[in-house]
């Protein structure tokens, strides 16, 4: 049976001007496409040309322009991919090369290459036309490869557009980024990275998710019809050869009963009549034995009960599942969509019985929780699969948690910061900032080629070269470059550097104490927990006052977190100690700027604000600082005190706190915060 083959023609530019780090990722692309076409026994045709050797040999040279297209080297003929071809392409890189040659006149050879015979004329940047339309009529399918390639989206055509990297250019390379431009539109060229090239030229297809279609059934006359898709799943073992014993495996006999965990002495009868599970008999007599009932697929309502009697200590199974209506089911889509909502505003779970199918028809008890309902997204429940009572006693129940083993509101802020920052997905929808990938992902899983098959084909050429380089000592040389593999599989770098900002900021906040084992006796020990709260009450003693006055509030603020704060031992009594008196200078900052009749005080005013986001920082009062400085902002716009704004908040630089500073994000963030609608200062 025929089948179209595919002619790939490899440009590969040698000049010694060109990055070292170029030639690599080329020679590392072109091996990729060899293997793959290899170990998939493929009958294409592959052929190679060099741009940039000292020798001339190619059939433009040699039968159209003997004087022209020089310093081009093609394959001698194009082959089948083979092991010996990989071989003789490393070789055959390996020309001696020369800064001469122009990359349009090595695509004038590749053209020359697939065409085979056919003249053509002598091309310039003065026939660039005339070369285009000659691509776009031979209906050659051309693919430009660059490390100067990145993507932005078009909002227009919501098709991500091609630009190329910013930089320090020369002339001539501009003019030759804005030729290559017009190939897109001109004869359709795609344009790619080394990270998305090898996507474009392996055409690996989007994997579907799988899912799972049943119904939901509730009562008699409620019926939903549902689509299950995994959201997670536990990592499962390699499943080994089942055995039922080793030759060498002893084999013992059993002759005691138990019933309840005591020895009992059974007759023959009772024996031969049946056996004990418990306390109930199971008769042997296949007569007796009733059939295993069978179940209807799908989901059975069994009632519904308060999110909050739900401990999650009770959840197990080994996946989550995503619960929406199958597509085109309109009704279904509506019953969900009420459920989901009526579920959402009475904080309800749905409980139910699952069976997956008939073949797998063993009943299991799932729990459905009601997601977040979005204008643009399908109603759904998550469901999770719940223990019966007799599996409780495997449970493991953390312990529990007490006031001082809570997280803050910044520590979880932060975790959940460090997540964000490790996650291979960009979430905005549209960005302008260029990116390395053609899709909104770092890492698109559904278009890279399988590990598994991956791992095959690297282990299969370096056998080959291995072997190859017991008779070629440049073979052997290839062994021993580590990155010529280790250079293409790292983390992206931009997530590499968010993820190291956002651990920074996790290190910070949870700071490891030594845990040093205490040797008192339990009376020290209930004594040692009222000792905080003796000493902030001894040095309450003295200070003459507890409250932050409007004479001297930076003073008086300085004094109380001094003498009654700092001396708390007991963190949790430090934290809401101090939240006491930040709300009483929080207060008075706002009477001296909103409520007094006398003129402002810049002075007392900007002494204040500097000592209370001063300690701030110390008591990790982040956004309580921030939303409170937000809403002093928005009263100020009211009130027009632009003056004070820019002379305090501005000038003193007492905006917004952000726990590392030197960041982009923040600066941008602080730029506009202090900046206010419609500031005419």
């Amino acid at each position: 049976m025929a089948f179209n083959k595919e002619f790939v023609v490899a440009v590969l530019d040698i000049r010694p001007c060109a990055n070292e780090n170029l030639k690599l990722k080329s020679v590392k692309l072109v091996s990729e496409l060899l293997k793959d076409k290899i170990c998939a026994g493929k009958k294409d045709f592959v052929s190679f040309v060099l741009l940039g050797t000292e020798k001339t040999l190619n059939d433009v040279n040699e039968h159209v322009f003997p004087d022209g297209y020089n310093n081009i080297t093609q394959y001698q003929q194009p082959q089948c991919p083979t092991w010996q071809l990989l071989l003789n392409f490393y070789k055959f890189v390996n020309e001696d090369a020369c800064d001469d040659g122009d990359w349009l006149d090595a695509l004038v050879v590749a053209m020359e290459v697939i065409k085979r015979g056919e003249d053509d004329t002598r091309n310039s940047y003065d026939m660039f036309d005339v070369i285009v339309q000659n691509v776009a009529q031979t209906e050659v399918e051309l693919v430009v490869i660059s490390e100067n390639i990145q993507y932005v989206d078009n909002p227009i055509s919501g098709v991500p557009k091609v630009i190329f990297r910013d930089g320090k250019k020369s002339k001539h390379q501009l003019k030759n980024e804005d030729y290559a431009l017009q190939l897109i539109t001109n004869c359709s060229a795609k344009f790619y990275n080394f990270e998305e090239a090898k996507h474009c030229i392996f055409k690996t297809s989007n994997k579907r998710p799988w899912v799972w279609n049943s119904k939901l059934t509730i009562g008699t006359e409620i019926n939903i019809k549902i689509s299950g898709v995994i959201y997670m799943k536990d990592e499962s073992n390699i499943k080994l050869k089942k055995c039922w014993g080793h030759e060498e495996e002893l084999v013992s006999r059993e002759l005691k009963s138990y019933v309840r965990g005591a020895e009992i002495e059974p007759t023959e009868e009772e024996l031969i009549d049946g056996y004990m599970l418990g306390s109930t008999p199971i008769p042997y007599d296949e007569s007796l034995k009733e059939d295993k009932e069978r179940y209807e697929p799908g989901l059975k309502f069994v009632g519904f009960m308060k999110r909050d009697s739900i401990p999650e200590e009770y959840f197990c199974g080994d996946s989550l599942y995503w619960i929406v209506h199958q597509k085109g089911m309109n009704a279904s889509a509506q019953k969900l969509d009420a459920l989901v909502r009526a579920m959402t505003n009475t904080n309800m779970a749905m409980l139910c019985c699952k069976v997956y199918s008939n073949a797998f028809n063993t009943p299991k008890m799932v729990v459905l929780l009601p997601n977040e309902l979005h204008p643009d997204r399908p109603a759904s429940l998550t469901m999770v699969e719940i223990a019966y009572h007799s599996q409780y006693q495997y449970f493991q129940f953390p312990r529990l948690r007490t006031q001082k083993t809570d997280c803050t509101k910044e520590q979880i802020d932060a975790i959940d910061d460090l997540i964000d920052a490790m996650d291979l997905t960009i979430n905005t929808k549209e960005c302008d900032e260029p990116r390395d990938t053609y899709h909104s992902d770092l890492l698109p899983f559904e278009s890279l080629s399988h590990i598994y098959e991956q791992n095959v084909l690297d282990v299969l050429e370096r056998k080959i070269i291995s072997n190859a380089s017991e008779d070629d000592e440049q073979f052997a040389e290839m062994l021993d470059d580590k990155n010529f593999v280790e250079i293409f599989w790292k983390v992206p770098e931009m997530r590499e550097k968010h993820a190291k900002r956002a651990a920074k900021v996790v290190k910070s906040l949870f700071t490891l104490e030594e845990n040093e084992p205490d040797k008192t006796t339990t009376t020290a020990k209930i004594k040692a927990e009222f000792s905080g709260t003796s000493t902030a009450t001894d040095s309450s003693t003295a200070l003459s006052f507890d409250s932050v006055g409007e004479e001297t509030p930076a003073d008086d603020f300085r004094q109380l977190i001094e003498n009654n704060v700092l001396k708390i031992e007991n963190r949790t009594e430090r934290d809401a100690k101090f939240q006491i008196y930040a709300k009483q200078i929080r207060n008075v900052v706002w009477s001296l700027l909103f409520e007094t009749k006398e003129s402002l005080n810049f002075e007392k005013l900007s002494e204040a604000l500097a000592i209370y986001r001063k300690y701030c920082y110390d008591f990790n009062s982040f956004d309580d600082y921030n939303n409170w400085i937000s809403e002093i902002r928005t009263q100020v716009v009211q009130s027009k005190l632009q003056n004070f704004w820019k002379n305090v908040v501005v000038n003193k630089n007492l905006g917004l706190c952000f726990v590392i500073t030197d960041t982009q994000e923040s600066q941008q963030a602080l730029k506009n915060f202090y900046e206010l609608p419609n500031d005419d200062v």
